[in-house]
């Protein structure tokens, strides 16, 4: 059995190839951003369109064969297989676990997009139902669509790529790269130069994904500041905001996984069910309810033709608008998400680790957008959204319920320390990609936590959502290729290692 003491840079603080080919296109990028913006966004706005427009289709077939893939490994006996040697322990609780698995994956989009994006379907009713806006039946048709974007499919994509790696890290003794994923796929090449060009990829795909949650949790703080307290803020308010969060994960995640990363994973889980909670209780109660129980049987009913549906003959691009632009920030997220699970999944079986990853989330996403995204079709914000934008979604559903001040601080507080939770992981995640290490040194993690405020500033500094959410799609098109392979490789890894023990 291969060892880590063979990994060539067990001595190091980082792979040197990684890191300075990693460092110096992510400068190049935020230079290229800051001296031509205007060149920036007319190229991220070419790839927006052709990646989701002639491409969108396999997006759609990739994400569902990974959610068919999850459901084999989950009943099968490969789900008896641990994620480790036999006598590994499990390092975290169940409770801290789960808070820290789904606290760095969900962060601030679910309080973003929970109350927004319903609301949005509400008065523009999605393509696949079509139907006239506002009345009961576009109510149920935009919260079950929401349930198609934040259900079993998004899940799937961080699920099916932990499995290998965390397999490949803990039986194979591989450093924690995203690389390592690959290794039942091409073998200990994923040790050479193959390895470090995907570790490398990696580091995009994170920065790229990361940038666009940054970006809306930065255009969400200013609008809630605005619309909530009525504060005009400048135009340099989105880079204010993000400077002080990357100050405040950065510190958070050089203090290490448990100080920083597990405090913040178990704060916000609190904050987001107390939140929960009192919108469930003075809201709307039994329209939730109701609407929620409607909403999960038509998604059921209908998961296989909304997971296929092209939205042939429809004009404009609505899919690449919503359901493309998920998919793709969904993989773009899945190196740093699947890694940073797959290190705290030490000891615990595929079954469990696939379940806590797409059964337990997927039932929690459902539970806030019937809740929370409820709650905006029933006071109908969709006035706020025509003049305050999506960001205000939240907010406008707050001032219809009491104790109005004190929520809008704790959902300005669970955007924010959502947001710092994923950070945390993504600096982390891009650690590791660069060291190969469980617990990569503190300046390297500070570092990478620096260059995700400085991409997210350059971002979210055009302040159009669209040059946001493309940088997420323009780093999840290769990476789409990528994870159709280790899908290969997995089963192919899990059966060869298993006639090995047997």
């Amino acid at each position: 059995m291969p060892s880590s003491n063979n990994n060539p840079t067990k001595d190091r603080p980082f792979d040197p190839l990684v890191f300075w080919v990693s460092a110096v296109l992510t400068v190049l990028f935020v230079l290229w951003s800051i001296v031509f913006p205007e060149n920036m966004k007319w190229v991220v706005d070419r790839v927006f369109n052709w990646t989701t427009q002639g491409w969108g289709w396999l997006y759609l077939l990739s994400v569902f064969a990974l959610v068919i893939a999850c459901f084999v490994l989950m009943l099968t006996k490969f789900g008896d297989m641990k994620l480790g040697l036999p006598d590994d322990k499990p390092e975290f609780s169940d409770i801290s676990w789960f808070a820290m698995l789904f606290g760095s994956a969900i962060a601030a989009g679910i309080v973003f997009w929970g109350p927004a994006e319903p609301a949005s379907h509400y008065m523009s009713p999605p393509p696949f139902f079509g139907g006239e806006p506002k009345t009961p039946e576009a109510a149920m048709n935009a919260m079950t669509t929401s349930f198609f974007h934040w259900g079993l499919s998004a899940w799937a994509i961080y699920a099916l790529l932990t499995i290998p790696l965390a397999h490949a890290c803990f039986t194979k003794g591989l450093p924690f790269r995203f690389s390592s994923a690959f290794y039942y796929v091409f073998g200990d090449s994923v040790r050479g130069v193959l390895g470090k060009i995907l570790d490398i990829f990696a580091v995009f795909a994170t920065l790229g994904g990361l940038a666009t949650t940054t970006g809306l949790v930065a255009l969400q703080l200013s609008r809630g500041l605005e619309y909530q307290y009525g504060l005009s803020l400048p135009n340099y308010a989105s880079y204010l905001i993000i400077g002080v969060l990357t100050a405040i994960f950065t510190l958070a995640v050089y203090t290490g996984l448990q100080k920083g990363i597990k405090f913040l994973g178990d704060v916000n889980m609190w904050v987001f069910v107390a939140v929960f909670l009192f919108v469930f209780i003075f809201g709307p109660t039994l329209f939730l309810v109701n609407i929620t129980t409607s909403s999960i049987g038509q998604y059921l009913a209908n998961l296989l033709p909304m997971s296929l549906y092209t939205a042939p003959g429809v004009e404009g691009n609505w899919l690449g608008d919503w359901t493309i632009f998920y998919w793709a920030w969904w993989i773009s997220w899945s190196p740093f998400v699947a890694l940073f699970i797959a290190r705290i999944s030490k000891g615990r079986t595929i079954r469990e680790t696939v379940a806590a990853t797409l059964i337990l989330p997927t039932l929690a996403d459902f539970l806030w957008y019937g809740v929370v995204g409820g709650a905006g079709i029933r006071y109908d914000v969709t006035q706020a959204l025509n003049e305050y934008g999506v960001e205000s979604a939240v907010f406008a559903i707050a001032r219809n319920l009491p104790l109005t001040g004190v929520l809008a601080v704790a959902l300005l507080f669970l955007i924010a320390t959502f947001f710092l939770t994923s950070a945390n992981s993504a600096a982390l995640a891009l650690s590791m990609f660069v060291s190969g290490k469980e617990d990569p040194g503190r300046n390297l993690r500070a570092f990478w936590g620096v260059a995700l405020g400085a991409v997210a500033a350059v971002l979210a500094g055009t302040g159009s959502l669209q040059v946001i959410q493309t940088a997420s799609i323009a780093t999840a098109f290769p990476l789409m290729f990528l994870l159709l392979t280790v899908l290969y490789g997995t089963f192919k890894g899990l059966q060869q290692y298993r006639m090995e023990r047997d």
